[in-house]
C-alpha cells in the first residue's frame, strides 16, 4: 500500500491548495450528466473534481466522467491542460481521453474507465512491479515523444485493471515542452506536485530544468516506494520534505528491506540522483533495465563501474567512515593549492586588461583536475564544493549549484563556504530576472521573476549562515543583496539609490555600478557612465562590456554596440549571451547583403557551438535564415526555418517568442510562395489558437493574425 501521509504533511496541503473552502463540510450534489451520458455512481474525489462511473448511451460504453467543482482559473486550465494533453498521446497504456465539454458553467472530460484499482492499493512481487513499471516507462517514453512531462507520477495514478494491465492517468499538471513558460500553471505559487516523489529541479522550482528525466526521478522514486513500503523522504513538514529532496542522498532501499532484488535497487538508485545527467538518459533506457530484470538478466546499472563505486560499498558491508576533518586529511596540500588557484582568478580579473582565455584554460584545467580527485574519492565534499567554485567563477551557474548545494551541509564550516553560497544566488537571481525580461508575455516574466526573488531569499539565508559561522565576508553584499531584490520587483529608483548609498562609502565596487546601470537601463534612463564606471574598476568586465553593447542597441547605435561586443569577445571568446548578440548586430546591418548575412550565419553557429542550449543564439540563427530567404539567398530557407525553430523549443527560454517567429515564417511563405498561401495562413490562426489567453490580441500578434486572417478572406476577430 502507499505510505501513510503524515498528518503535518496533509496540513501543508491544506494551506497551499486550500482544500478547506467554505463547502468542505457539505456533501456536493451529484451534477447533471451532460446529454448522451447517464451517472451510475461516485467512484473518485480530489483535486477540485469529482469521478463517476457512467455509461454513454450513444456507444453503450461505460466511461470515466470527471467534474471540476468550484474551479478557480488555474484550476480550469489544469483540467482542459489534462484533456488537450491526453487527447495527443496514443498509447495502450495512457488513459484516453473521449471528450472535453461544459454542462451549465460546470466543466467535465469523459474518459476510458478502468476497472480495477491503482498501484498504491495493489499488492504485488517485486517482479509484479517492475513489470507494471515497465509498461509505464514505454508509455511515458512515448509522452516525451510528443513533448510532454507528466511531473506527478506516483502510484495513485498508475492504474491497475482487473486483467493485471497497467494504466497511466492523471495529466493535469503535465508540462508540454514546446509550450510556454505561463503553461506551468505556477502562477499562484503553489507547489505543483507530490512534494516526496518529485526531482530536485521541480522541488527548486525549476521550471526550465524540468524534462523527461525529471519523469525517470519520479518513477524511480515511485518503484522505491512499492518496494520499501515508504516514501524516500519524509519529515514533518512540507520544507523539509523538499529540503530533503534536495540536499539529501536517497536511502539504499536494501537497508530499508533486504529481500529487494539488488537489481531492482542499482535501478532505484541511477534513476533517482540529484543530477539529471546521472540519471537514464531516457524512459526507453530506464524500461530497457526493467525489461533486463524481469527476464533474469542483470541490470546495466548493477554491472556498472558507476553503480559499483557509488553505491557498491554501502550495500555490501558497513558504511565508510566519515570524511577526515580538513587538519588530518591527506588531499590538504592538494585542497590548498586549489584554493590560492581560485583566489589567484579572482585578483587576475584586476589585473588583466586584454584576453582571460589562457585564464579561463587554467581555470577549465583546476575543474578537470578536482572531477580526477572526485573520481578516486568520490566522498571528499570539499573537493565537490571547490569544483563547484570553478564553475561559478567559469560562468556554469546550472552546474555550481549542483555541486555547491549537494555538498553545503557537509562544508559550511569551511571559511567562505556560505558567503561564496550567497553569492551564486544573488548571481542566480540576477540571470533569471534577464531570462524573465525577455518572455513576450506578462505572465511568463511574472513567473521567471517569482523564480529570481526565491533565489534572493536563499542568498539572505545563506547570508545568515555566514554570519552564524562568524564568516560574514564584506558587509556591502548585503545591501547588494537589497539593492538586487528591489531589481526583482521592478522597484528601479530604489535599486539606484540603494547602489548610491553603497557607493558613497565603497565607490570602487564595480558589480554594484553594473547593477546601477541595470537597472537605470531598465527604467528607461542613460546607463552608459554607470557600466563604464564599473569597467573603471575592472577592465576585464566582460558582462558590463556586454550589459553596454545592449543599451547601445536600444539606443540604435550599432557601432558602439558592436566594439564593445568585439571587446567582450576578445576578453571572453567563450561568452556565448556577447557572441550571440553580435551575430544579431551583423543581422541587422547586412540589409540584404549576402556576404554580411553570411558573417552573422558563422557567428551565430559559434556561439551555438559553445552552448547548443542558447536561447538567444537559437533565435537569433531562425531570423538569419528568414533574411537570407527574404534575400532569396537560400531556396530551402524555409526548411532551415522549421529546423531552426525545433531546436528553439528545446532551449530554456519564451516559447511564446519562438511561435511568433515561426509564425512571421509561415506569413512570409505566403508572400514568396501563393500555392502555399492557404496551408500558410490556416498554421498561422492554428499557432494562435494555443496561445494564452489574451496575448493574440495584444501586438505583435495582432498584427500577425490580422494579416493571417485577411488572407484567407476571413474577418479580423476571432480565430
Amino acid at each position: 500500500m502507499e505510505p501513510q501521509r503524515p498528518l503535518s504533511e496533509m496540513l501543508s496541503e491544506m494551506v497551499t491548495q486550500d482544500l478547506l473552502g467554505p463547502d468542505v463540510l457539505l456533501a456536493p450534489e451529484t451534477p447533471d450528466p451532460p446529454p448522451g451520458y447517464a451517472l451510475d455512481r461516485l467512484i473518485g474525489r480530489g483535486g477540485g473534481g469529482v469521478v463517476y462511473l457512467a455509461r454513454d448511451t450513444r456507444l453503450d460504453r461505460p466511461v470515466a466522467l470527471k467534474f471540476l467543482h468550484d474551479a478557480r482559473r488555474a484550476d480550469l486550465e489544469r483540467f482542459r491542460r489534462e484533456a488537450r494533453f491526453t487527447a495527443r498521446l496514443n498509447d495502450p497504456a495512457i488513459v484516453q481521453i473521449y471528450e472535453l465539454g461544459d454542462v451549465d458553467g460546470q466543466a467535465y472530460i469523459t474518459m476510458q474507465y478502468v476497472d480495477g484499482g491503482n498501484l498504491a492499493d495493489v499488492e504485488l512481487s517485486a517482479t509484479g512491479v517492475a513489470r507494471v513499471l515497465q509498461v509505464v516507462a514505454d508509455a511515458l517514453h512515448h509522452a516525451h515523444g510528443e513533448g510532454i512531462v507528466h511531473r506527478d507520477i506516483k502510484p495513485s495514478n498508475i492504474l491497475i485493471d482487473k486483467n493485471g494491465h497497467a494504466y497511466l492517468t492523471d495529466f493535469g499538471i503535465a508540462r508540454d515542452l514546446g509550450g510556454s513558460v505561463g503553461d506551468t500553471l505556477s502562477h499562484d505559487g503553489q507547489i505543483i506536485g507530490t512534494p516526496a516523489l518529485m526531482p530536485p529541479e521541480q522541488a527548486r522550482g525549476e521550471i526550465h530544468a524540468i524534462d523527461a528525466r525529471s519523469d525517470v526521478y519520479a518513477l524511480g522514486a515511485t518503484l522505491f516506494t512499492k518496494l520499501t513500503g515508504r516514501y524516500p523522504f519524509d519529515g514533518g513538514h512540507l520544507v523539509d520534505i523538499l529540503h530533503a529532496v534536495i540536499h539529501d542522498p536517497v536511502p539504499l532501499p536494501r537497508s530499508i528491506r533486504s529481500d529487494i532484488p539488488r537489481g531492482l535497487e542499482a535501478i532505484v538508485m541511477r534513476s533517482m540522483q540529484k543530477s539529471r545527467d546521472d540519471r537514464y538518459r531516457t524512459m526507453a533506457d530506464m524500461a530497457a533495465d526493467l525489461t533486463r530484470f524481469i527476464g533474469g538478466r542483470p541490470v546495466g546499472s548493477e554491472s556498472s563501474a558507476w553503480f559499483r563505486q557509488l553505491v557498491g560499498a554501502q550495500a555490501d558491508g558497513p558504511l565508510p567512515p566519515a570524511e577526515p576533518a580538513p587538519e588530518t586529511d591527506s588531499f590538504l596540500s592538494v585542497g590548498m593549492e586549489i584554493v590560492r588557484a581560485i583566489a589567484a582568478w579572482d585578483a587576475n580579473l584586476y589585473r588583466v586588461s586584454g584576453s582571460l582565455a589562457p585564464a579561463f584554460t587554467r581555470l577549465g584545467r583546476l575543474g578537470d583536475r578536482l572531477s580526477a580527485l572526485l573520481e578516486e574519492r568520490p566522498d571528499l565534499a570539499w573537493a565537490r564544493f571547490y569544483r563547484g567554485l570553478v564553475s561559478f567563477r567559469a560562468g556554469r551557474l546550472d552546474d555550481a549549484l549542483e555541486d555547491m548545494e549537494r555538498t553545503f551541509d557537509r562544508v559550511q564550516h569551511l571559511p567562505g563556504a556560505a558567503f561564496e553560497l550567497g553569492r551564486l544566488y544573488l548571481a542566480l537571481s540576477l540571470h533569471e530576472q534577464q531570462v524573465a525580461r525577455k518572455h513576450v508575455s506578462q505572465a511568463g516574466t511574472d513567473v521567471d521573476l517569482l523564480t529570481a526573488r526565491r533565489r534572493l531569499e536563499q542568498a539572505a539565508a545563506a547570508f545568515a549562515t555566514a554570519g552564524r559561522h562568524r564568516d560574514e565576508g564584506p558587509e556591502w553584499h548585503r545591501a547588494y543583496a537589497e539593492a538586487v531584490s528591489h531589481l526583482a520587483t521592478s522597484d528601479y529608483a530604489a535599486c539606484v539609490a540603494t547602489c548610491d548609498t553603497l557607493l558613497e562609502c565603497e565607490p570602487d565596487l564595480e558589480e554594484v555600478w553594473k547593477l546601477r546601470g541595470d537597472a537605470q537601463r531598465l527604467a528607461g534612463d542613460d546607463p552608459i557612465e554607470s557600466y563604464e564606471r564599473a569597467l573603471g574598476v575592472r577592465r576585464s568586465y566582460y558582462e558590463a562590456l556586454y550589459a553596454k553593447a545592449k543599451a547601445h542597441l536600444e539606443r540604435g547605435e550599432r557601432v558602439e554596440a558592436r566594439a564593445d561586443l568585439m571587446r567582450a569577445c576578445e576578453i571572453h571568446p567563450a561568452f556565448v549571451d556577447a557572441v550571440a548578440l553580435l551575430a544579431r548586430v551583423e543581422l541587422h546591418e547586412a540589409n540584404g547583403s549576402a556576404d554580411v548575412l553570411e558573417r552573422a550565419l558563422r557567428t551565430v553557429e559559434r556561439a551555438i557551438a559553445l552552448d547548443g542550449d542558447s536561447y538567444d543564439a537559437a533565435v537569433t540563427l531562425i531570423e538569419i535564415h528568414m533574411a537570407r530567404g527574404a534575400a532569396e539567398l537560400d531556396p530551402r530557407w524555409f526548411e532551415r526555418v522549421q529546423a531552426g525553430i525545433e531546436h528553439a523549443r528545446t532551449c530554456p527560454g519564451c516559447q511564446n517568442r519562438v511561435q511568433l517567429l515561426e509564425a512571421r515564417a509561415h506569413l512570409m511563405r505566403a508572400r514568396r510562395t501563393p500555392a502555399d498561401a492557404a496551408a500558410a495562413f490556416q498554421a498561422v490562426v492554428a499557432l494562435a489558437a494555443r496561445l494564452p489567453a489574451g496575448l493574440m490580441d495584444r501586438e505583435p500578434w495582432a498584427s500577425v493574425l490580422e494579416e493571417a486572417r485577411r488572407g484567407q478572406g476571413r474577418p479580423e476577430s476571432g480565430v
